[in-house]
């Protein structure tokens, strides 16, 4: 497997890092595109991509905020990550990539949720890993939020209740603090051993404000995985709640956790056979 890290133009002139994974395939006209939680987590992606076979090259766009050479830990303006994803998306069309996988881990689910709200033929397949759809779901460790513990492999926290009050102050019109810090996370493109502070418009950039009731419903591409194990989803109450909301089932990964899962065997033989019956 041959790992490239490149950069791509937004529209707003930025230039943002991805890594570009290619391996050879039956499939080149396929892309599979990833879209990283609150942390990158690019040594579980490194290891994602090994273990993906289920045809074409793997994808992984860093986020606005997250390298060292434009601005950390904030956007533009709420909301801005939608536009960049979809530059993003249609880039990777524009470089012969006729086919896309767009798949999600964690926080990065809730993104997919907004961009198929804005535009639901964006992909041809969505797969949600450990997904963390919306922070108000009942489907998630108590703790969820305060994951810096020696026993997890789960690292950043989040401030929840400041960053419920100021959802609150920015629905009432008061933007004057969408920049305050929210949340806290290991600095992966940084110093060694830092850390990296997160804003509220940021964070607010990956969720839907709610997540409509009919938004997956009629859609039957689309694959959801969840580990026994996971540090930060409450299984069964996931499984329930997707059932209810999307009229499918979640796939449950036996004895895995919320970033190992990943790179699972279970997860990539399922989206290979899934993604080679489609063919």
């Amino acid at each position: 497997m041959k790992t490239e890290w490149k950069k791509y133009v937004t529209r707003d002139f930025t230039h943002l890092h991805y890594a570009h994974f290619s391996k050879p395939s039956n499939a080149e006209h396929r892309a599979f595109i990833m879209i990283h939680g609150v942390t990158a987590e690019v040594d579980h992606h490194k290891e994602l991509a090994a273990s993906y076979h289920a045809g074409g090259d793997v994808f992984l766009p860093i986020l606005r905020g997250y390298d060292s050479e434009n601005e950390r830990g904030d956007l533009s303006y709420l909301g801005q990550y939608d536009e960049d994803l979809m530059d993003f998306i249609h880039y990777v069309r524009n470089k012969g990539f006729s086919e896309i996988i767009l798949a999600g881990h964690s926080m990065g689910c809730a993104n997919i949720l907004r961009l198929i709200n804005n535009n639901k033929t964006l992909a041809d397949f969505y797969v949600f890993i450990a997904p963390y759809f919306h922070p108000r779901l009942p489907v998630y460790q108590n703790d969820a939020n305060d994951q810096f513990k020696p026993e997890t492999d789960v690292d950043f926290e989040v401030y929840s209740k400041k960053a419920t009050a100021l959802a609150v102050l920015h629905r009432l019109g008061l933007n004057f603090w969408d920049k305050s810090t929210v949340a806290l996370i290991p600095d992966e493109f940084g110093a060694e051993g830092g850390t990296l502070e997160l804003t509220f418009r940021l964070i607010m950039s990956r969720f839907l404000e709610k997540v409509p009731e009919n938004l997956l419903k009629e859609k039957d591409n689309f694959i959801t995985f969840v580990g026994e194990k996971d540090e930060v989803i409450l299984p069964e109450k996931l499984k329930k709640w997707h059932q209810e909301q999307f009229q499918k089932e979640v796939i449950l990964i036996p004895g895995e956790d919320h970033n190992h899962i990943l790179h699972h065997s279970t997860v990539h033989d399922k989206i290979a056979s899934t993604m080679n019956k489609q063919v």
